[in-house]
């Protein structure tokens, strides 16, 4: 079951990762010796997946651009939202 699943992360990933990589992957998840050495190459697939597809996609751009845009809104309406309860 989670060589199935670690294989479903692995064909998720953008084409020219997968095939560098992905005869690698699975021979390091089939000499895995127990399931703490599945769940850890399980989480680490799941964050390469996150990585490869905001990295190379361009999207990490929209990610810092919202975050840089949201930053200006919080400081600006922060202490009015956060402080209004304490008034009497």
């Amino acid at each position: 079951m989670t060589r199935i699943l670690y294989r479903w992360l692995i064909c998720s990933h953008p084409l020219a990762f997968r095939l560098r990589f992905e005869q690698e992957l699975l021979w390091i998840f089939d000499e895995s010796r127990d399931a703490s050495d599945a769940a850890r190459l399980l989480c680490d697939a799941a964050i390469s997946l996150l990585r490869q597809w905001l990295m190379r996609s361009g999207m990490w751009k929209w990610v810092v651009g919202g975050i840089a845009g949201a930053v200006p809104v919080l400081i600006g309406f922060g202490s009015f939202l956060f402080d209004w309860p304490m008034r009497p």
